[in-house]
């Protein structure tokens, strides 16, 4: 072949391939167009974090009013943010003790959230309070798997799914789906969850999506409080799902997972907690190609002294502040070292607070031992002054102590059955925390337990203080069920563990080794995740 056939050759070869190219992304003959441009901003598990707060990094992060003023910033930028909540906006503070969940709504509101689905802790002072937050909503409140039967209208105020027009130009329809945790009954007490149906996630995704299928949006998301194992489930078996937004198990996914799917980039993640950090995304959607939508960048933004308060959140978040202030500040007690209850840690590994906690409901009970579920531990109290705030945080729910008189086969029951459930990414909420009379090694194929340095006997009684979460079956230990005796003691948790303090005056407790555990397990991604996104 001679140099001027070759050079036309190549010409036709390399002309073929740029058509060939242009066909795999959009119909023949049809020029890709100028996208639709907008931004997702999404929050998780904010639990009454109303203001501002230092975390453990001595940083000062987090309140409604920082993340607004942050979604006005790119609003002025000239973005279209699509603003959305996982859930679990209650419970966590002093606030939601004392103005159940109201002003939280009020501030989403302000902040122009376009959705939100129910996690867990929306129930924890029951339905009518529930319903009663968030009756003045402005945004849908999301449940496609949960049905209430004793309170019609609570029924009517949850929706199964939303759809939102968004973008720069309105231009891009999308679906989006809610769905509360799939083990709500068994995590918040029974008189709180009384008549409510829950039906299995995927069955549900699988009922509801013909129907908005019907209703042809460019996108379908799912806002998902089941935790990251069944999230990451739905988003592989439903490929349909553009995006799953989670919740409930309070990861910093940084950066989001992005995969290829039919529609273009999909995408998965969780923003963390505690209004700390927010996941964003800035999308951008081509109506007439395959490759719809583009990922153009993700990651987690943290809400800290960059960005400023929102002035008119601040005024009423400090009004809020001065009505509760002087219940929650009377000190009680010191503690010469940092009290450990951080979640990833009291969920899965023994704390310094689990051990003090414990020791202190086995003493003022007179128990043979005590055990707390760590989910049931809610925050950490800093070396110095320990105030009646702090026990609040750290305590918030209204948990009555019992004590139960277990049979030592039952125990060993126990343990077996936390350690069937400890391999939960971000910590199993059953993790218990134990009494100093009680050992266990989750090392083994079967845990190894003792109590008072001698084995446990099957048949020998043993006095055992709790909580009356736990007492029902809580977090799924059903052996805490097979109880002969439960004797109420009409003391509150929290109450209980003030007394303590108070007649301690000062503590400096040191984990003892009483619990040995695995080392976490590695966080599953979803197969095919893009790794060159770019963040922020």
């Amino acid at each position: 072949m001679n140099r001027s056939v070759f050079k036309s050759f190549c010409f036709f070869v390399t002309l073929f391939s740029i058509f060939s190219m242009g066909i795999a992304h959009s119909a023949p003959g049809v020029k890709k167009s100028e996208p639709a441009r907008f931004t997702i901003l999404h929050t998780s598990d904010i639990h009454a974090h109303l203001m501002e707060f230092e975390n453990q990094n001595k940083e000062v992060v987090g309140g409604y009013a920082r993340i607004k003023k942050y979604k006005e910033s790119l609003e002025a930028e000239g973005k279209s943010v699509l603003m959305l909540s996982s859930g679990d906006i209650s419970q966590g503070t002093f606030f939601y003790r004392f103005f159940e969940g109201v002003p939280d709504v009020e501030y989403m509101n302000q902040t122009g959230y376009a959705a939100m689905t129910l996690g867990n802790h929306e129930f924890d002072k029951g339905q009518e309070t529930l319903a009663e937050a968030v009756k003045n909503a402005n945004f849908p409140i999301l449940g496609a798997n949960i049905k209430f039967k004793r309170i019609p209208s609570l029924q009517k105020l949850i929706k199964p799914y939303t759809l939102i027009n968004t973008g720069n130009d309105n231009s891009v329809k999308i679906a989006i789906i809610g769905l509360a945790p799939e083990n709500l009954t068994s995590i918040v007490q029974s008189v709180f969850v009384k008549d409510i149906e829950i039906m299995k996630a995927a069955q549900t995704v699988a009922s509801v999506l013909p129907e908005i299928k019907a209703q042809k949006p460019d996108m379908i998301l799912v806002l998902s409080h089941l935790g990251w194992e069944k999230e990451l489930e739905i988003f592989e078996q439903f490929p349909e799902i553009d995006g799953v937004l989670g919740g409930h198990t309070h990861l910093f996914i940084d950066p989001p997972a992005v995969t290829k799917g039919p529609n273009g980039h999909r995408f998965m993640s969780q923003p963390g907690e505690f209004g700390e950090k927010v996941t964003r995304y800035d999308i951008s959607f081509y109506k007439n190609t395959d490759f719809k939508i583009e990922v153009e960048r993700a990651g987690l933004i943290k809400m800290d002294h960059k960005i400023p308060n929102d002035p008119k959140i601040s005024v009423e978040v400090n009004k809020l502040w001065k009505q509760i202030e002087g219940k929650v500040s009377e000190p009680v007690a010191e503690t010469k070292v940092f009290l450990d209850g951080t979640r990833g840690n009291v969920r899965r590994i023994e704390t310094n607070l689990g051990d003090l906690m414990c020791d202190s409901m086995a003493e003022l009970t007179n128990a043979d031992g005590a055990i707390m579920n760590g989910g049931g531990i809610r925050d950490s109290i800093k070396e110095g002054t320990i105030t009646t705030g702090d026990v609040l945080n750290v305590l918030p729910f209204d948990n009555y102590m019992v004590k139960l008189t277990l049979k030592g086969e039952s125990l060993k029951k126990l343990f077996r059955q936390v350690a069937e459930l400890n391999n939960t990414p971000g910590g199993f909420g059953g993790f218990l925390q134990i009494s100093g009379s009680m050992r266990v090694d989750y090392n083994k194929a079967e845990p190894l337990y003792s109590f008072n340095q001698k084995a446990i006997e099957d048949n020998k009684l043993y006095t055992i203080t709790t909580n009356d979460f736990l007492a029902e079956a809580g977090n799924g230990l059903s052996a805490l069920k097979e109880a002969v005796n439960l004797e109420t003691t009409g003391i509150l948790g929290s109450d209980l563990f003030l007394r303590y303090l108070k007649q301690a005056k000062t503590v400096s407790p040191m984990v003892d080794g009483r619990i040995k555990t695995k080392p976490a397990t590695k966080l599953k991604l979803p197969k095919g995740t893009v790794k060159t996104i770019p963040q922020f």
